[in-house]
Formats: structure tokens, C-alpha cells, sequence
């Protein structure tokens, strides 16, 4: 590699670990991003917990709850970044982490929509299928023999996915949840998914890509230490290139 190779290469490396572009995002941004989205959609079924499960007669729609939140930190000299569970007793754990800024934006309707080419049919297929009980009963078929029809190729076809390759594995998603991932929206709107589906990205799937993208962290930062070697090997003055 000459000089001019050497450079572009790391200027890609560099690119995929650290660009903070919105849609070319590098590694540590996703990271962020990820956090940012955990966050949100907890934010998301907080705000429907408390309209719609607590039946609290002061709050009965966004617009009372912002107002009680305001009043709130108004009273206490809370900052944005607080988290809620100073206003209120008995909460669920899950919801110890959101902060009034969060809330308020849920209410808003301001929350992020997903990109959904973070969460692509390899990762999700990458991560195999594990039936519950009940979808076993639910997915159960039989052939013209009255044989019981294999489970996976059922499942191909309530799919409509005849082609893809299915893997078994008990940490897998279930059924409900490979399907709701496989159809999710190119750009879905947080606000707008079942509270089950937030759930699911909330608790196991954002957890899953965080995994999976510190091992491309280590695997991309192995490569910018093997051209930064090389480098000075050749006596090379590697330029670092900014990203904003």
C-alpha cells in the first residue's frame, strides 16, 4: 500500500468508528443512539402508564401531565435532566430512569422514529426463533397425511418468507416477536408502536444490537491499529480526519 491507500483506508476505518453523520452513523455513534432509543421508548410507556393504567383524575390526557410536571419541577427547582421518580410513589422499577425532558417529549409526541436499518434481517435472523407454548399450539399444521407439518416451515409461510434461513435457538425471539421485527416500518414512529413492541426493543432487542456493535467496535478498531502500525512502519504521517 502506498501512502494515498494507506489514508483512505484509515479514513474509512475512522468513518465507521467515529462519523456522528445521521445517516451514516460510525460505531460509538450508534452506541448513543442506541441509549438515546432505550430511553425513549421507556419514556413512551411510562407516559401510557400513568394515562392509562394509573387513572389518576388529574391526569387524564398529555397535556394535564406536562402541566403536572412543570408545576413539579417549578416547586422543587429540578432540572430538565432529572429523573422522575422524585414525583412519584410506588413507581415501577423500569420507569426509575426516565427524566422529566424524556416524559415531556413522549407527551409531545416528539420521540424519535427507528431506523429500521439498524435492526436488519440478518441480525434479527442471526438471533433464531424459540416458540412459546402457545404459538406451538398456535403454528401446529398437518399434512395431507395428517402428519404434523415441521414447525420452521410453517413458520415461512405465516411469514410470507419462504426463502429465509431459520435457526432454533432458546435465547431466540419468539414467534410474535420475529414477526413484528421482520414487518416493522422502514422508519417507525415510536408513538406508534404497540406498547408490546417497545417492550421488545426496550428489554431485549436494543440490549442484543449493543452486543453486537461493540464486537464491531473491536473488530474496527483492530484494523486502525494494524494500518496506524503499518504506517509507522513506512515512515507514513496518517492524517485524522474530522467528522461532525
Amino acid at each position: 500500500m502506498d501512502y494515498n491507500q494507506l489514508q483512505k483506508a484509515y479514513n474509512h476505518t475512522m468513518s465507521m468508528l467515529y462519523n456522528e453523520n445521521r445517516f451514516t452513523p460510525g460505531k460509538f455513534q450508534v452506541k448513543k443512539n442506541i441509549k438515546s432509543y432505550i430511553a425513549q421508548c421507556n419514556a413512551e410507556l411510562m407516559k401510557r402508564y400513568l394515562l392509562y393504567e394509573c387513572e389518576i383524575d388529574t391526569m387524564r390526557n398529555p397535556l394535564d401531565l406536562i402541566r403536572f410536571i412543570n408545576d413539579f419541577k417549578r416547586a422543587n427547582s429540578l432540572p430538565g435532566d432529572a429523573t422522575v421518580d422524585t414525583m412519584f410513589n410506588h413507581l415501577p422499577k423500569e420507569f426509575s430512569t426516565v427524566t422529566f425532558n424524556d416524559l415531556v417529549s413522549a407527551c409531545l409526541d416528539q420521540c424519535d422514529t427507528i431506523n429500521r436499518k439498524m435492526i436488519s434481517t440478518n441480525f434479527i435472523l442471526s438471533q433464531g426463533i424459540w416458540l412459546t407454548d402457545k404459538e406451538k399450539e398456535e403454528l401446529k399444521e398437518v399434512d395431507e397425511n395428517g402428519k404434523q407439518r415441521p414447525w420452521l416451515e410453517v413458520i415461512k409461510e405465516r411469514l410470507v418468507m419462504p426463502q429465509i434461513n431459520l435457526r432454533v435457538d432458546t435465547k431466540g425471539f419468539s414467534f410474535s416477536e420475529f414477526r413484528a421485527l421482520l414487518h416493522l416500518a422502514p422508519n417507525a414512529k415510536i408513538s406508534s408502536l404497540p406498547s408490546d413492541t417497545l417492550r421488545l426493543f426496550r428489554d431485549k432487542v436494543f440490549l442484543l444490537l449493543d452486543v453486537d456493535v461493540d464486537y464491531h467496535i473491536k473488530k474496527w478498531e483492530t484494523i486502525k491499529d494494524n494500518i496506524e502500525k503499518v504506517a509507522e512502519i513506512k515512515n507514513y504521517t496518517l492524517t485524522v480526519p474530522e467528522f461532525s
